[in-house]
């Protein structure tokens, strides 16, 4: 039997992203991954903000921008052909500046391929492919992991601390562990078609990052193209049937038929990579864990694609999850903070769910439109559009109104998913800002694997009530006094207040100032309370 702290079942972005944390808190684990190697098929395609700002802090931003589409090239397009009539287009989201990064339209097949290289480049535990896990038992010391190697069938056992399961939307480890699933399983069937053809010659696949076919010839469906490489690579999604209806693929003659109507080349040489049939759905998990076993991923949520967030929501699982991990296995705060991941990320989970599934409608209603030719209903379909895209509102202006975060008697504002407004209110995530003129450090770097209060340039001695805090609780607590404070910056704290934001860049608490006990004392008892949830 071989120990370890954590056990990772899965290696796909959630579970290799929380293999990369795991090395930066310096926690030992073991990730088994059942196939060979990482998925050679796109899935899901596009990292959005708050999932570029993680890659920018773990190193891995260039090296996925540099492979994914050109900045430009991620509006969405809505035609009868790639090289026929256009009806409109949706334009790239705006950058307001509101982060040091932004979003790439880059899919799945390349994100995992860069997260393994980053996690193995620094690993503190072992990554392995072609492991299968068999089963497990828990007990009141961690838990027993057998796994079987695919190629060879050796048998391998583990004892673990913790069991994440990142195993996908058909997770083995949440069904042994007894966590149901809510919300339909199937809303319709689908056909993801991978294949290459040269289509570089269309200035048009240059410009736009996908495209959704509302073919006028008869006989040929209508789909969406994505744009997986800007050149010769391109990934075709269609609707089989509704509901759970068992239906026969298209063959691969068909599927080049398709190809070739959709693009407007008749004569169009097409090559298939690979394809595969799956199921629309919209189920979360009833909750994220039970006893020592953790959900991220699509183990914990399954939603449409339309909207992009199945992966960028696990990513974002894993480092709520991951902070948190490591204070519990290294005594430094009580197993009670792991409950706050399910009373923090399911909430998320259900808000993305909504919307996702609120795109996937409203393409169905822009379908309608374009069968009937109606074009005051396909004009405004494809206004509304706009809000399937744009959507930096809900993937940076969430906030967490419980778990590891102490209200400070504030009321939320809601969120407009298309519009994203600062704030450090406590639960949300801290504002970015410059903190150099050449633009090269911003506020997010100041938080990765520890506490930080940041507060304003006319507070008290942050600094030594931190460093007299943290040795009493034996934690580490970073300070950074901001030189200004703007509430148009979303810095609501003041002058004389400040926040302590958690190692995942979220507030944890807020205050203007003008406590009446010495600081030392107010921050002690807020981080004792945080860790301890007492």
């Amino acid at each position: 039997m071989q120990r370890t702290s954590v056990f990772i079942v899965g290696g796909g972005p959630s579970g290799l992203s929380m293999a990369l944390l795991l090395n930066r808190f310096n926690i030992d684990y073991v990730l088994v991954e059942q196939n060979l190697t990482t998925t050679t098929h796109p899935k899901a395609r596009g990292t959005w903000v708050r999932t570029m700002e993680l890659f920018r802090q773990w190193g891995v931003e260039d090296r996925v921008v540099r492979r994914g589409l050109p900045d430009g090239a991620t509006g969405f397009a809505f035609v009868e052909s790639m090289s026929g009539r256009e009806y409109g287009r949706v334009p790239r989201e705006p950058d307001l500046g509101q982060s040091p990064t932004w979003k790439c339209t880059i899919s799945q097949d390349v994100v995992e391929e860069e997260l393994l290289i980053a996690a193995r480049q620094d690993a503190r535990g072992k990554i392995y492919q072609g492991v299968e896990y068999v089963g497990h038992e828990e007990d009141e010391n961690g838990v027993t992991v057998t796994t079987s190697d695919v190629r060879s069938g050796h048998k391998q056992v583990y004892h673990a601390k913790l069991l994440i399961a990142a195993d996908g939307a058909g997770s083995v480890v949440r069904r042994r562990v007894g966590i149901e699933m809510r919300g339909p399983a199937s809303l319709a069937v689908m056909s993801n078609d991978y294949w290459q053809a040269d289509l570089s010659h269309l200035p048009i696949v240059r410009q736009m990052g996908a495209f959704r076919i509302a073919p006028a010839q008869l006989g040929v469906p209508v789909g969406t193209i994505l744009n997986t490489n800007g050149c010769d690579k391109w990934l075709t999604v269609s609707k089989l049937a509704d509901g759970d209806a068992q239906v026969e693929p298209p063959s691969d003659d068909e599927v080049v038929r398709v190809a070739r109507a959709h693009t407007g080349i008749p004569n169009l040489e097409v090559k298939i990579i690979n394809r595969s049939v799956w199921r629309v759905t919209k189920q979360i998990a009833d909750r994220y864990s039970k006893g020592r076993t953790y959900l991220i991923g699509d183990a914990a949520h399954r939603f449409p694609p339309t909207g992009g967030y199945g992966m960028n929501t696990g990513i974002q699982d894993a480092h709520n999850l991951a902070w948190k991990l490591a204070l519990v296995l290294t005594g430094k705060a009580s197993i009670a903070l792991l409950s706050t991941y399910d009373v923090e990320r399911r909430p998320i989970g259900h808000a993305n769910a909504d919307f996702s599934l609120g795109n996937s409608l409203r393409f169905r209603l822009m379908d309608e439109a374009f069968k009937t030719s109606n074009e005051a209903q396909i004009e405004f379909w494809i206004r509304d559009a706009v809000h399937h895209s744009h959507s930096i509102g809900l993937g940076l202006g969430f906030s967490y109104e419980q778990g590891a975060v102490i209200s400070d008697g504030t009321v939320h504002r809601g969120l407009v998913t298309n519009l994203y407004r600062p704030s450090d209110r406590p639960g949300g995530r801290y504002p970015h800002l410059w903190l150099d003129l050449a633009r090269k450090r911003s506020t997010l770097d100041l938080f990765d694997t520890r506490f930080v209060v940041v507060h304003g340039p006319k507070s008290g001695d942050w600094a030594q009530a931190a460093k007299e805090a943290g040795e009493r609780l034996g934690i580490v607590i970073d300070t950074f006094r901001l030189d200004a404070v703007d509430p148009r910056d979303g810095l609501e704290m003041g002058m004389r207040g400040a926040v302590v934001v958690r190692p995942d860049g979220h507030v944890a608490w807020r205050t203007p100032g003008g406590e009446g006990e010495s600081l030392t004392t107010v921050l002690g008892r807020v981080m004792s309370r945080l860790l301890t949830l007492g």
